[in-house]
């Protein structure tokens, strides 16, 4: 009896396990010894939503009910301007019925079923939290598209982020260095893929071309563009968007001087479409995986 215990017992662990994901950052997010159940929910969840969806842009000012929130008030503000709190949710009235309500709105973002919690302690909240982003993450649907100079150097990586509460354009910066192979086949482009995902979200669908090619996507050549930044990672207070001209291609490859220490912007772009002509000069250019039926569900909304 008691092997047949230990044995189930071991299955639900390694079943556990396999659906959490990003424990170490999600631990990284922990208040610290003392915390509350509310300042502990508040900063998992904060990092939860963080993880899956970079630089998502708040919809409304005010730091929300931080009365009580200790080391976790800066995740409290996060979720309130987000909307992503309970109504009347605060650090002191937390209960566990509260963070499954978290868990469910984050969710029910992406058409996905509320999963089981509990909320018992700080270890549940984590595996909960990590089986969150894994849900999250595995429903997401980016297309990037990528860029490469003439020594075939990463300079540009859009991500078209749709299947989310806040479909949106995400602009990631390359890591220094970033190359594409020589051969610049599906296996140079998963090491690139690799390198610009995280523990939440994993790219497979994608696009590459030379930096100006690529470029006409996203930005029209007579710079009549204009690019309003929605959220930064981390967050920055004093860019002066929207941007308009040149600046729309030095802010989209993070050349912009006032883009110093940020790693990710959510972006809209505004401005005359592709024409014909310059549409089939992208689409004759462009090196991809993605079928149309990728392209179409990445483009779908949720």
């Amino acid at each position: 009896m008691r092997r047949a215990l230990l044995a189930v017992l071991i299955a639900a662990s390694v079943a556990t396990a396999a659906a959490q994901v990003c424990t170490t950052e999600l631990q990284g997010a922990l208040p610290g010894v003392g915390a509350s159940p509310g300042q502990v929910a508040a900063a998992l969840f904060a990092r939860a939503v963080q993880l899956v969806e970079p630089a998502l842009p708040p919809l409304r000012g005010g730091d929300g009910p931080v009365a009580g929130a200790g080391a976790a008030a800066e995740a409290v503000t996060y979720l309130h301007r987000r909307h992503l709190l309970p109504d009347g949710w605060t650090p002191e009235a937390h209960t566990p019925e509260a963070w499954a309500a978290m868990l469910a709105r984050f969710l029910h973002g992406y058409r996905l079923d509320p999963i089981d919690t509990t909320g018992a302690d700080t270890r549940a909240m984590l595996q909960e939290a990590g089986r969150a982003v894994a849900a999250a993450g595995a429903a997401v649907r980016p297309l990037p598209v990528f860029a490469i100079d003439g020594d075939r150097r990463v300079t540009l990586f859009v991500v078209i982020w749709n299947w989310t509460p806040q479909p949106r354009l995400l602009v990631l910066r390359p890591p220094e260095g970033l190359v594409l192979g020589p051969d610049g086949g599906r296996a140079d482009a998963a090491a690139v893929l690799a390198a610009m995902g995280t523990c939440a979200v994993t790219f497979e669908p994608y696009a590459y071309a030379d930096e100006d090619v690529a470029l006409r996507l996203f930005v029209d050549q007579a710079g009549r563009s204009t690019l309003t930044v929605l959220g930064t990672d981390p967050p920055a207070t004093d860019l002066a968007s929207p941007f308009e001209g040149d600046e729309v291609v030095e802010v989209l490859t993070f050349r912009h001087p006032a883009l110093a220490g940020v790693d990710a912007l959510s972006v809209s772009i505004d401005g005359p479409s592709l024409g014909v002509g310059a549409a089939l000069f992208v689409l004759t250019n462009v090196r991809t995986n993605a079928g149309l039926g990728d392209v179409q569900r990445a483009l779908a909304l949720p």
